[in-house]
């Protein structure tokens, strides 16, 4: 626009202004006329500052031979006749190279008199036209090319190279060739593109032995807990030889006998050959050195905790063995006991510093403890379904109270068991001086209604079916309005009450229940539970059928106790029992305790259970113990008390490469009836979950010309299984060994032994199938029992 023509467009303005308000009658005010001009200034310096941006005349691809002028054309955004912009070209070169096709990517631009020309100078991967095994025999050129992460006219990519021969060589080693070397020359596979992987297989290898040398202070079995190389073992392990796994197994033994307190050990190895071709053995060499002692703790920055009270919580003391595991232990104490205190903020370090005199180092607990925090508001995000009382009432904690860590992190898991919700948290939020809001966030799980069909077959009963409705967020006053509400499941929900109905039926054993629970009863820490169930099963001799109810009332004892009470994590339960016992198809021949209770017999029961459960894991527990003690007192036809108790400990004894567990699990159980008890309420012992290698009710008193099972007044068993992980982790082998009697009263006149092994399956159809196999054989029986060498159970969802 030339200045002639400016000066046109703003009279032109004016006169039209002039008219405009000569029809309105109405004098145009100066401001006015200064606002227009100025927006018509402004948009005509926009209309020439954009008449003198430069454009793109063309866009040219340089180097570029297998890649298409179109597909690199469709990345970017620069575009010929467009505007000129600098950091789109860059832009588009980060996009081009961001494609994995290329090597390097430049720009340059060309002014002209039409235009500036861009110019992307683009470097190709190069690309695998072949891929191909020289030197192997073992595996073959199908089974290694899947191990290759790269295929035939794929671009030359060095990381996937690295990681076809990292996986090659691994194979190799999987099938017992621990000296196998894979080589690939990657400049000819860039500059022809063939891949070639060039291998040595050398012979095949196994561990015999794993020896240690050296060790004075710790012993071998200790020891071999450290290293995950192991010899072989028929059918259960390999022992293969992994160079590499031998090379961390010894940085793994000089960091556990540092973390023992031998700060200047050192640990090296050796492979020797073994008495047959093939055999090795791995020799770890240790220099163990002296263990330092702890010449003083020093604490500094504490004021809310004295130094005594730090020093009595600490496990680490002076003139003791300085140990890491301790040393950690003890930092995770004093700040708990801070988090206890509502120093929720608090930092606790320890350092160590050898000290001027051999032998010994100093100790420093360094404090930052913060300010002391109390409770604010307590909010809860995140429940749809739920009720805010629900969330609330897991969380000991109330606004004005201390803010106390230890009650959090309980909350957390307190939640998290009720299988209701996914994800929980427990945060502080807020920055006020010495209040903290609490935010309580839950995520709850998809569904809380689980309605499952199953089937299962088991050495002890048969052939048994399963309907199953749990409903674990279940409202018993939150009825349906319609009936739409109910068939969705959008009613009875909401309280965190569960509700369980089961039908079993099956070829030996028919059962039928419905369970409810309310874990707070009256909004207090007290849960309750009612059962109704109908039980029909043969036994040998007779058929057994029972009708009845329980209702119990369950609390956790450590409430009002303090955490460090001897009660701490122990749950006490009173229950009533009442049920009608059916004795029908008992044959004249059967034991006289047999014929004496045919009919009816009514019996009631009050019963005290104290249980305490300190296992990670109440289905597949790895470590910890569980305590089991009961009194049941009988009522009614038959007049009789039970007591029984059990005992579970269970221990992680190694942890492989993949994170599996070898657990052993030491198991015992006793019982014993005070008073004249019916055949039914006798103890039996024998098959799956008893004792292995005896028929189920297999062991014990017998009675009658059928010699049928009779049971007796006194229980004992003891068992003591390993578990071990065999393949992946849906297969493990176990070796186990249970004994036990059952006798008439209270005394030991004979003893049962077995040993067996077996295998853990679970296998996935409709749903999760978990299938238990068990070959055990008596070393010791009566003469009187009935063995069964192979149990077995298969169970499975759809």
């Amino acid at each position: 626009m030339t200045s002639a023509t400016f000066n046109q467009s703003v009279d032109g303005i004016l006169n039209k202004t002039t008219l405009s308000t000569q029809k309105k009658s109405i004098r145009p005010r100066g401001s006015a006329v200064l606002l227009m001009l100025v927006a018509t200034v402004v948009s005509s310096s926009a209309t020439l500052a954009q008449q003198d941006q430069p454009v793109v005349a063309r866009i040219r691809f340089d180097g570029a031979t297998r890649t298409t002028e179109a597909y690199m054309l469709s990345l970017i955004r620069s575009r010929p006749g467009g505007p000129f912009r600098q950091d789109v070209v860059d832009a588009d070169a980060l996009r081009l190279l961001r494609t994995g096709k290329f090597l390097s990517v430049t720009s340059d631009t060309q002014a002209g008199p039409e235009g500036t020309t861009i110019i992307f100078r683009v470097v190709e991967r190069p690309t695998v036209h072949t891929i191909r095994f020289e030197g192997n025999h073992v595996i073959k050129d199908r089974a290694l090319a899947d191990k290759v992460p790269i295929e035939p006219g794929d671009p030359f990519d060095a990381f996937s190279v690295r990681e076809g021969r990292d996986n090659i060589l691994a194979a190799y080693r999987d099938k017992g060739y621990g000296y196998a070397a894979v080589e690939v020359d990657q400049a000819r596979a860039r500059s022809s593109g063939e891949l070639i992987y060039v291998i040595e297989e050398g012979p095949t290898v196994r561990v015999r032995q794993v020896w240690f040398e050296g060790n004075q202070a710790i012993d071998a079995k200790q020891l071999k807990k450290q290293v995950r190389t192991k010899p072989t073992l028929w059918i259960f392990r390999t022992g293969v030889f992994d160079p590499d796994s031998v090379e961390a197994d010894a940085a793994d033994l000089q960091r556990f006998y540092r973390g023992e307190g031998f700060l200047d050990a050192r640990v090296s190895y050796r492979v020797e050959p073994g008495a047959e071709p093939g055999d090795l053995r791995v020799v770890f060499t240790i220099v163990e050195g002296e263990p330092y002692l702890v010449e003083s703790i020093r604490i500094e920055g504490a004021a809310v905790l004295s130094d005594q009270e730090i020093l009595g919580m600490m496990k680490t003391q002076p003139e003791g063995v300085i140990k890491q595991a301790d040393l950690d232990a003890d930092v995770e104490a004093v700040q708990t006991a801070y988090g206890e205190q509502g120093h929720i903020y608090s930092i606790v370090q320890a350092g160590r510093v050898f000290s001027t005199t051999p032998g010994y180092v100093i100790i420093t607990i360094g404090i930052s403890e913060g300010e002391r925090v109390e409770v604010g508001r307590i909010v809860v995000r995140g429940n749809e379904n739920t009720q805010d009382k629900v969330v609330r009432r897991a969380l000991d904690l109330f606004p004005g109270d201390t803010f106390n860590l230890s009650l959090a992190r309980a909350a957390e898991d307190r939640l998290r068991a009720t299988r209701i919700f996914d994800r929980v948290s427990v945060t502080p939020v807020g920055s006020g001086p010495g209040v903290r809001d609490i935010l309580l966030f839950v995520n709850e799980t998809e569904s809380t209604n689980d309605l499952v069909f199953g089937m299962g077959v088991t050495s002890n009963s048969g052939l048994v079916g399963s309907i199953l409705l749990d409903i674990k967020n279940f409202d018993i006053f939150d009825t349906p309005r319609t009936f739409s509400e109910l068939i969705k499941f959008r009613a009875f929900r909401g309280a965190g009450q569960r509700l369980r109905l089961e039908l079993q039926p099956g070829t030996e054993l028919n059962r039928f229940r419905i369970d409810f629970t309310e874990p707070y009863l009256f909004d207090k820490p007290l849960r309750f539970d009612l059962s109704l169930y109908l039980f029909s099963r043969a036994r040998e001799g007779y058929d057994e059928q029972r009708t009845g109810s329980s209702v119990s009332l369950g609390k956790r004892l450590i409430d009002g106790l303090g955490p460090r009470s001897w009660f701490k994590d122990w749950y006490g339960e009173l229950s009533f029992r009442a049920e009608n016992v059916d004795v029908d198809n008992a044959d004249i021949f059967t034991d006289k305790s047999i014929r004496e209770v045919r009919g009816s017999t009514v019996l009631t029961s009050v019963r005290g259970t104290l249980v305490r459960d300190r296992t990670d894991n109440r289905f597949l527990p790895t470590r910890g113990d569980r305590w089991t003690m009961s009194y049941e007192q009988f009522l009614g036809d038959f007049n009789f008390g039970k007591l029984r108790a059990n005992y579970a400990r269970h221990l992680t004894l190694s942890t492989d490469r993949q994170g599996r567990n070898s657990v052993l699990s030491l198991r015992t159980s006793a019982g014993i009836i005070l008073g004249d008890s019916p055949v039914f309420e006798n103890f039996y012992a024998g098959g799956l979950g008893s004792i292995r290698g005896f028929g189920f009710r297999g062991v014990g008193p017998r009675g009658g010309i059928s010699d049928d099972p009779i049971g007796g007044e006194f229980l004992l068993t003891a068992s003591a299984e390993y578990s071990f992980p065999l393949a992946g982790e849906l297969l493990r082998g176990v070796v186990f060994t249970d004994m036990g009697t059952v006798e008439e009263k209270l005394e030991l006149t004979s003893w049962r032994v077995s040993v067996g092994f077996g295998v853990r399956l679970t296998i996935e159809l409709f749903g999760p199938v978990p299938i238990e196999i068990d070959i055990a054989a008596p070393l010791i029986r009566d003469a009187d029992d009935e063995e069964r060498i192979f149990s077995f159970f298969i169970g499975g969802t759809f």
